[in-house]
């Protein structure tokens, strides 16, 4: 009988070499230290010393990614400022196309404007860490400061200031603007995260549920909205 031949032995796989680090593992810790620092302390109590500590590199690997201090923070808030502006326009070419030549209904309106944020808050960490910048940028009367707003805001603010003036026939257009800033005022601090809600509700509300945040604010804020001008 001829003999059986012997199975052949399965070779061990070799065992794989640690993965190196990649430059861009480096960059994207430094974004993300950024983001939350910048969120905790605003752009001028923020130092690249603290962000290379967090980040776990050397000070010289921010200035290889980012030249500067102005561009790093100009990276880590277009990181969460641009996709909620162009989710906005979204939501609201969306809306006018539906509406054709119709104003779009008040309380819409300001759903539209206000659900791309409440999204990032409940997003996690760092869509709260970039609500956080946004009500530190609010407050920076520097040109960086008044440049990256206008760069960003300006075109969509005037947008839905015009779709406000729509739905709000009895108003002018200053007082339009005027109501406009109002809602940004309320939504940005609502959603900074603060704990202040916890504080002066005696513990009774959550100031993260902020689901129930966007139902509160969208009527109370269409009642301002409505609200006759002063005498």
């Amino acid at each position: 009988m001829p003999a059986t031949p012997k199975a052949a032995t399965a070779e061990a796989p070799a065992p794989k070499a640690p993965r190196t680090p990649r430059k861009t593992d480096g960059r994207e810790a430094i974004l993300r230290a950024a983001e939350r620092l910048f969120a905790e302390h605003g752009f001028e109590g923020c130092s690249l010393r603290a962000v290379a500590d967090l980040a776990k590199v050397n000070q010289g690997m921010i200035h290889y990614f980012f030249k500067s201090k102005d561009a790093l923070f100009l990276e880590a808030y277009m990181r969460g400022g641009q996709p909620l502006v162009d989710e906005r326009m979204r939501l609201l070419d969306a809306e006018e196309a539906l509406q054709e030549d119709r104003p779009i209904g008040l309380e819409r309106l300001i759903e539209i404007f206000l659900t791309p944020a409440v999204a990032l808050a409940l997003s996690g960490a760092r869509g709260r860490n970039f609500l956080r910048m946004q009500a530190h940028l609010q407050l920076d009367g520097t040109r960086f400061g008044s440049k990256l707003r206008s760069s960003l805001y300006d075109d969509s603010s005037r947008r839905f200031v015009r779709a406000f003036a729509r739905s709000l026939p009895g108003l002018s257009q200053e007082q339009v603007a005027w109501r406009f800033i109002f809602v940004l005022g309320t939504y940005q601090y609502v959603l900074a995260d603060t704990g202040r809600l916890e504080v002066i509700s005696d513990g009774a509300s959550n100031g993260r549920e902020f689901d129930k945040a966007l139902r509160e604010m969208i009527p109370f804020l269409a009642a301002g909205m409505r609200a006759a001008g002063p005498a």
